[in-house]
Parts: C-alpha cells; sequence; structure tokens
C-alpha cells in the first residue's frame, strides 16, 4: 500500500469538485486503499481550513471521515528543503516520519524540489496517473463513475 502526505491544498481541490483527482485520492484515502500520514501539526492546518470552507452538510461528513482516515506520525527530524514557503517543510518531515513515498500537492514550490529521500512532491494528476498505472484500472473507476451518474 501506497502512503502519501497531502497538502492542505489538495483537501481544497477535493472539495470543489467531487471528480478531480484530489478528490479521487480522499476517496481513495477514505476506502483505506492509501495510507495517508499527517503531523498534528498538518492535522491543526486541516482542520482549520475544513472548519472554514466546508459549510455543505454531505462535504462536512466527508470531510470528517477523511480526517479519520489520516494517520498522525511524529517528526523525528526537521528538514529545510523548501526555500520559498519554509511552512511546507512540514510536508516532508511528516513524509519522512509516516515513511511516504509521495507528497501531494498544487504547490509548484513543492514540484521543484522533485525528490529527496525517496519522497516524491508531485501534483494530484501526476500521482493518480502512476497510482493507477500500478495499481490497474481495469474499468472500476467507469463502472464507478456510472453507477455515481446512473444513480445505482
Amino acid at each position: 500500500m501506497h502512503t502519501v502526505v497531502i497538502d492542505t491544498n489538495i483537501l481544497i481541490d477535493a472539495w470543489k469538485d467531487d471528480f478531480s483527482y484530489a478528490r479521487k485520492i480522499l476517496d481513495e484515502v477514505m476506502d483505506g486503499n492509501l495510507r495517508a500520514v499527517v503531523t498534528h501539526k498538518i492535522w491543526k492546518e486541516y482542520r482549520l481550513i475544513l472548519d472554514r470552507l466546508v459549510n455543505d452538510e454531505r462535504h462536512r461528513e466527508l470531510a470528517e471521515k477523511f480526517m479519520i482516515s489520516v494517520e498522525e506520525v511524529r517528526p523525528r527530524t526537521r528538514v529545510k528543503i523548501v526555500k520559498y514557503d519554509r511552512d511546507d517543510n512540514k510536508f516532508f518531515d511528516a513524509a519522512i516520519a509516516g515513511e511516504a513515498e509521495y507528497i501531494i500537492s498544487n504547490d509548484s514550490h513543492l514540484w521543484e524540489i522533485g525528490e529527496h529521500q525517496g519522497i516524491k512532491a508531485v501534483k494530484a494528476e501526476d500521482f493518480w496517473a502512476e497510482y493507477r498505472s500500478k495499481n490497474g484500472s481495469g474499468g472500476e473507476e467507469w463502472q464507478s463513475w456510472m453507477k455515481g451518474v446512473m444513480g445505482k
């Protein structure tokens, strides 16, 4: 099972668009197919943003389900590799502590780092393409989407 760290901006995208790559990734976390790790600092940031932005009841329930699906880890080290937004070093701290392979983010200053200690910083769509290619897509995604459209 892949382990990921999800930047807060991915959560925001997921609640804006039910069919986005961000939402697909959160669904995989909530379904137990992906392991998402956070530090206490990231969890607090998630909570703050979700409390401010999620007003609709259905999305509030999804947000709560996501919040209980993530695993809190304690960073043993503090990296200083993100130069343009030093606060985002917390995502690498979480990835190292949780042995994550990916940080999924919309921040270009994280993508510019590329890879650090085997941890790839990637866009949601790039992660999704790699994840699906490694885990097979066998049409389940299309079938799931059609069930949602058809209401079955």
